[in-house]
């Protein structure tokens, strides 16, 4: 990404601060027709796209001629002329649909051949951008549904279909409202764009840094406490983020250090990071873009989702907890010395404290008031920006002016490193799910899977797994969410699974592809804060977030999990869920008070397991937890099955 500066800089902030006052103005006083809000919103963001990201990265390390830079490649600092041509084409037609949306939609079916080539002209660029901002994944996944329409007629078998000429495909993804300018690019124009420049806004005014002290003054008390200090970080930033890589680049930048500063090992601190990052995108309110989709999909309220997605996620952080929990166990570690540890009464400053409670209070109170979400999110971003402008300090000319300057460098943030390529992402997946549907391809593969697993709904749930952590590997959780969910969620239904739980049961796994090798790019990410072997540090993450792979099958059958049901059957899940991933944990790291033996291990997984299950399932599981503690507890070891190993103790560096 370029740093630009001088003009160009000038354009790129002019560009951020248009789009940031457009986000506020169409959330809390007029909001647009989706042609309308997605032309504006679509056509910034592409300006953005190919302002700030350079055709090739490789290129412009390259020495070569000043005239091939100002041409090709642009330098650090500067658009070449050809990011300046893509911005012109990508201009074009999304001002002629802000002109002329009106007459698009009052006279379907008509158009001309110009339509066409402004259609051609949309799609190039959506291509070229999401390239650019995300690599070349997507932009052929789409590119293969846009050929996969027009030869329908020469594909045999269950996957042919009567086809689409060219000009069909032109006019349906550029004039029709099922298109281009559909469902994603509106929910991301109009709903998730509060969003994503609200978590940047608040920690712009302080509330990173409260968060990071609440995080080690309650999470340095447990033993492990570097551990628990990241994954109550992780929970709590995830929670105004919803970025898994995000998360772990902000949060894993302090805990990371902290963790391998005081026992353990690179490769389990960056896995630590890593899959308590991830869960950022499961746990409410904001649990990622993907699941303001998911209430659009299903036409219900946010909160519902928000519900029913609050006790996998405690379970999981709770999983990860007891992971670390364990682990510093079998190293020695204890609690975070007294030194580091922040001093309560500082936190709970009021200026301080009041800077994270009313932005959160104010989301929090709006959502379940049940106002529509970009509304909350707006007035969150307002009580803010206003809150730190007028209480964050002195009122000193020079002190307002340096708070103004940190919420517009959070505004920037959010808008450029984040909105800006998510824009143009659901309007480029949004031509591909335009097309599934055209097609049909989405109610094929749902045969397909229901012929295949013959009704079978264990199978069918294995092979929507393995879809959509593969999907996710190459894309972001957002967009491999959104294409699965197309494709698979008809074959879940037409087998009894409730959607909610069947697109739920996507989320999780879209979001797992992050943790789950060989393209794991949040692991990557704490790997390279914390050096090591990032093979390791996955199998680690997976192993620590492993509530995140079995939750989903347990929700899909128990509907208490998703807060179904009466309040004692949904308290006594959640306890013996609880219980039980201290169990599920203890078996997988092979440790609970000391190195456990084949035998124990299995005891341990299995009763977790069985104590996740509802009804008397749960005192089963607990019994056999028991079994193996007792195991332990009298070092009962039986030759291969129950050989103890020895255990191995890491120091602290301090």
């Amino acid at each position: 990404m370029r740093e630009l500066k001088g003009f160009w800089k000038l354009i790129l902030n002019l560009l951020v601060g248009v789009w940031g006052i457009f986000i506020l103005y169409t959330a809390l006083l007029y909001a647009l027709h989706p042609l309308l809000q997605g032309g504006i919103s679509l056509s910034i963001g592409l300006a953005i796209v190919f302002l700030v990201y350079p055709f090739s990265k490789r290129m412009l390390k390259w020495n070569v001629p000043k005239i091939f830079k100002y041409l090709f490649t642009g330098t650090n600092n500067a658009p070449s002329l050809l990011d300046l041509i893509f911005i012109a084409i990508s201009l074009i037609p999304c001002i002629y649909i802000m002109i002329h949306w009106e007459d698009v939609v009052r006279n379907p079916g008509v158009f001309e051949t110009y339509h066409l080539v402004l259609a051609v002209l949309l799609i190039i660029s959506l291509l070229e951008g999401t390239r650019r901002a995300l690599g070349l994944t997507i932009p052929i996944l789409v590119s293969f549904f846009i050929l996969y329409t027009i030869l329908g007629p020469h594909i045999p078998g269950r996957f042919g279909h009567p086809g689409f000429s060219l000009t069909d495909i032109l006019y349906q993804l550029y004039l029709m409202t099922e298109g281009i300018w559909g469902l994603l690019t509106d929910m991301a124009s109009r709903i998730i764009a509060p969003f994503i420049i609200f978590g940047p806004i608040l920690f712009a005014t302080g509330v990173g840094s409260t968060v990071m002290d609440l995080s080690t003054y309650f999470g340095g008390k447990i033993r492990g406490g570097p551990g628990h200090v990241a994954v109550i970080s992780s929970s709590l930033f995830g929670m105004l983020s919803g970025s898994s890589v995000a998360n772990a680049a902000t949060t894993g930048s302090f805990t990371i250090p902290l963790m391998k500063k005081f026992g353990f090992s690179r490769s389990f601190a960056a896995a630590v990071e890593a899959a308590a990052s991830s869960g950022g995108q499961i746990m409410p309110p904001i649990m990622g873009a993907g699941c303001f989709i998911m209430a659009e999909f299903l036409n219900i309220p946010y909160t519902n989702i928000m519900i029913a997605g609050l006790i996998p996620a405690i379970i999981y952080f709770a999983g990860i907890a007891a992971g670390v929990w364990i682990e510093a166990g079998r190293t020695g570690m204890g609690k975070l010395p007294k030194e580091l540890m922040p001093e309560l009464k500082k936190i709970l400053k009021p200026g301080k404290i009041l800077g994270f409670v009313l932005p959160i209070g104010t989301l929090g109170v709006l959502l379940f008031m049940f106002f529509p979400a970009q509304i909350c999110a707006a007035w969150a971003i307002v009580v803010s920006v206003v809150f730190f402008t007028f209480f964050g300090g002195t009122l000193k000319a020079k002190e307002t002016w340096s708070r103004l300057k940190s919420i517009w460098s959070g505004l920037y943030e959010g808008v450029v490193k984040a909105l800006a390529w998510l824009m143009i992402m659901m309007a480029c997946v949004q031509i591909a799910v335009s097309l599934i549907s055209l097609t049909g391809f989405g109610v094929k593969v749902s045969e397909l899977i229901i012929e295949i697993s013959g009704y079978n709904v264990y199978l069918a749930l294995i092979a929507t797994m393995l879809t959509a952590i593969i999907l996710g590997m190459g894309m972001t959780t957002t967009a491999a969410y959104v294409i699965a969910a197309a494709v698979l969620v008809p074959a879940l239904q037409q087998m009894g699974i409730n959607p909610l739980a069947a697109h739920l049961f996507i989320f999780y796994f879209a979001i797992k592809s992050g943790l789950t090798p060989p393209v794991c790019i949040t692991v990557f990410t704490t790997t390279a804060i914390a050096g090591g072997s990032w093979l390791k540090a996955a199998w680690n993450s997976m192993k620590l977030g492993i509530g995140g792979y079995i939750m989903p099958f347990f929700f899909i059958f128990v509907p208490a999990y998703l807060m179904k049901g009466p309040a004692w059957e949904i308290l006594f899940i959640f306890i013996g869920a609880f219980i039980a991933m201290f169990a599920i944990e203890a078996g997988v790291l092979g440790y609970w008070k000391k190195p456990s033996t084949p035998l124990e291990r299995a005891l341990y997984i299995s009763g977790g397991l069985i104590m996740m299950a509802p009804e008397y399932w749960t005192f089963v599981g607990l019994a056999i937890f028991l079994i193996g503690i007792l195991l332990e507890k009298f070092d009962v070891q039986i030759p291969v099955i129950a050989k103890r190993p020895a255990q191995i103790i890491r120091k602290p560096t301090v």
